[in-house]
């Protein structure tokens, strides 16, 4: 089945009469004949009944009609997209984010991409780092935003970002009247829930090497649980270097000497799928961003 087949019968079809369809084609009427003749063939369906001197669609030539008309639509809008200097970018996608990523930089990201590609749309998924490394691997979504996510079979990934780990305090917290490093463990803190294949941030060596033993009260799954919890200044936490530039209006940062906890923000996505040109975006957009935010806090 051709494109030029499909055509042909499409425009015989809507003129119910071969002649008139050639003299629109400008080409012979024994060529329409041949092609419909061969399409008939590889269907194993008659597509057309004669009716006096014109041709009526048979009950498979109208399903072929229909389906016809909705491929060659397709085909020219493809040509139309290709032959412009500002491709459009369209399609449904599934992206999911850890929820301070998600929204804080992913959704506005987003929004943005959609304003020049209006026929773009999106089921945006806030969830825990692990359980956006889960819908990756199971391939229930085309795209995750998270922290920390080990290597694995099922997905590959890309390092947009790579920072430090602060501690962080609200802003009267008592730590902060003389930022003693061996009085921190006198202060509950609270802490990251552990994810399967998500690199425990917050049961950093670090800890080990300066000999520090959190006393941890509280978990939470979102950065945005541990901000509200901090302006209590009844605990402690570990925040990305970036968050806490963020948020530097509601919380106060302690790095002692010798600490050195990294962490990492990666674009996931399943093994063996397309990383399309909206998702390239995405990714490159929240790569920029969140690098610009980073640079603030080196920089503060």
């Amino acid at each position: 089945m051709k494109l030029d087949q499909l055509h042909y019968f499409v425009e015989t079809a809507r003129r119910q009469h071969i002649g008139r369809a050639a003299s629109f084609l400008h080409i012979s009427p024994s060529a329409i004949s041949h092609s419909i003749t061969a399409l008939e063939e590889e269907l194993g369906k008659s597509l057309f009944v004669k009716h006096g001197r014109q041709i009526k669609l048979t009950a498979h030539g109208k399903i072929l009609l229909d389906r016809a008309e909705f491929l060659l639509a397709e085909v020219e809008r493809i040509r139309e997209e290709l032959s412009s200097d500002q491709l459009k970018m369209r399609g449904h996608y599934r992206i999911a984010a850890t929820h301070v990523l998600c929204s804080e930089f992913l959704t506005p990201v987003w929004i943005n991409i959609q304003k020049e590609h209006p026929s773009l749309t999106a089921t945006l998924y806030s969830l825990r780092s692990g359980e956006v490394l889960s819908r990756v691997n199971a391939s229930e979504v085309d795209l995750g935003i998270c922290f920390c996510p080990h290597s694995g079979p099922n997905h590959e990934q890309e390092i947009i970002h790579r920072g430090k780990l602060v501690f962080c305090f609200g802003k009267k917290h008592p730590f902060l009247k003389n930022r003693r490093l061996k009085d921190i463990e006198q202060y509950p803190s609270i802490a990251t829930q552990a994810s399967q294949g998500i690199e425990n941030c917050e049961n950093h060596p670090s800890f080990q090497k300066l000999k520090i033993r959190p006393k941890v009260v509280n978990l939470f799954d979102s950065y945005d649980v541990a901000i509200r919890a901090l302006k209590s200044n009844a605990v402690w936490a570990l925040l990305p270097d970036f968050l806490a530039y963020s948020h530097r209006t509601e919380i106060e940062t302690y790095i002692p000497r010798g600490w050195n906890a990294d962490y990492s923000i990666a674009a996931i996505w399943p093994k063996y799928h397309i990383r399309t040109q909206a998702l390239d975006c995405v990714i490159e957009k929240m790569s920029q961003i969140v690098k610009e935010t980073a640079s603030q806090w080196v920089s503060s």
